[in-house]
């Protein structure tokens, strides 16, 4: 099992990867598909807000004693996503990077003050929370940060 500070470090990094690449977007591309299949950057950006908010429920659920109430299942991530799609194209590329921060940091903030045993806690869908936190940030952004690399050419990450 990892540590708490582990898991922080791991995703402070994979998300300021992840806005480094950021960094470089012309405001003008924002909105334009094809990052991801359809997707544009608005929608990755507002993507991966949505499923800090999905860690954050974890999180929150295991803190108050109700882990057995996370119910979600990886076969409803594509409806899922499919509606976080559609919700994320109604806000401006301005107001998707607000959400993005507020939820990253709302994710971040939990996860820091959650009690380090709760980490091996056994969510009621069988994930422990600790892989939970891992799939729903750090590595979602990792994934993420690949499709936005390669998209705008820049797949090497300098060697880091």
């Amino acid at each position: 099992m990892a540590d708490r500070s582990g898991l922080l470090r791991d995703l402070d990094a994979a998300r300021a990867a992840f806005l480094e690449v950021l960094e470089d977007v012309d405001l003008e591309l924002a909105t334009v598909p094809g990052v991801m299949e359809d997707w544009s950057v608005r929608d990755l950006v507002y993507h991966v807000a949505v499923w800090c908010e999905h860690g954050s429920e974890a999180i929150d659920l295991a803190a108050h004693g109700r882990a057995g109430s996370f119910s979600y299942s990886p076969a409803e991530t594509d409806a899922m996503n499919a509606r976080f799609l559609a919700d994320g194209r109604t806000v401006s590329p301005a107001d998707a990077l607000a959400r993005e921060e507020a939820a990253f940091e709302g994710f971040r903030a939990r996860l820091a003050g959650l009690e380090e045993a709760l980490l091996a806690l056994e969510l009621g869908n069988g994930d422990l929370v600790e892989e939970v936190v891992v799939y729903d940030g750090a590595a979602h952004y990792d994934e993420h940060t690949a499709h936005l690399r390669s998209w705008f050419g820049t797949d090497s990450d300098d060697g880091e």
